[in-house]
């Protein structure tokens, strides 16, 4: 299923950033991620969704009864999925969630090793991690300091 979600949406002209199959307020959710230069909007979505829905329905068995396909962009706090993206994401502030003992790594990506590792260097040293051992993660949004958010001021009418 993973190559030909990827091929489907490559196939329209998108990125597939990649996909995940989570499980919010009890609904399962098919993700799938999409990039391209300048943004993707609504119309994009709606696009890959076709396309991907008419796929989707030949391969039921693979999962789960009932979902609901979702397609976004990867935004701002983007999810990282293969090796490629702690390297494409080198210097970045990330979130890294172990599957055993539940444990969180939070720090600055530092790129990967030759065994495709993922680093990050923590507030306790460098961290090397392998995708196997990682049941999620993503980037860190941190606001650009010294930005100020104004408002301008639209003069009131004189009666």
């Amino acid at each position: 299923m993973h190559g030909a979600l990827y091929q489907r949406a490559e196939s329209l002209g998108y990125e597939c950033a990649g996909f995940e199959i989570v499980s919010e307020a009890g609904m399962d959710i098919l993700r799938l991620y999409l990039e391209m230069p300048g943004g993707i909007d609504i119309e994009d979505c709606e696009r890959v969704s076709r396309e991907v829905s008419e796929y989707l329905d030949t391969i039921e068995d693979d999962l789960p009864e009932r979902y609901f396909l979702e397609i976004s962009s990867p935004g701002l706090e983007r999810p990282l999925f293969v090796i490629e993206d702690y390297r494409r994401f080198e210097g970045k502030e990330a979130q890294i969630y172990l599957k055993k003992g539940g444990r969180t790594l939070k720090g600055t990506l530092s790129g990967t090793t030759p065994d495709d590792e993922a680093v990050i260097m923590t507030s306790e040293g460098e961290r090397r991690v392998s995708l196997d051992d990682i049941k999620r993660a993503h980037l860190i949004y941190i606001p650009q300091t010294g930005q100020k958010k104004t408002f301008k001021k639209i003069p009131k009418k004189k009666k």
